[in-house]
């Protein structure tokens, strides 16, 4: 499993993901710092990467928030 950074870093970084969803800025970026994508969430991510031609799938990412210690 790829941690949430490197996942938003193969699909092109934040700014990317954000142009090419339509999911706010500040809101992929607040994945990556918590290094982890909501549930509901995760379908966009995967569209996106299919797009991209990029392998990823839904059980690539995380299924439970970090502790706030790994988070940092």
């Amino acid at each position: 499993m790829a941690t949430v950074p490197d996942i938003i870093q193969q699909l092109g970084g934040v700014t990317a993901i954000a142009n090419e969803t339509g999911i706010p800025l500040t809101t992929v970026h607040s994945w990556k710092r918590a290094r982890f994508v909501p549930a509901w969430r995760v379908p966009a991510l995967v569209e996106l990467a299919a797009r991209k031609g990029c392998a990823l799938s839904d059980q690539d990412f995380p299924k439970e928030r970090p502790a706030a210690k790994e988070a940092a």
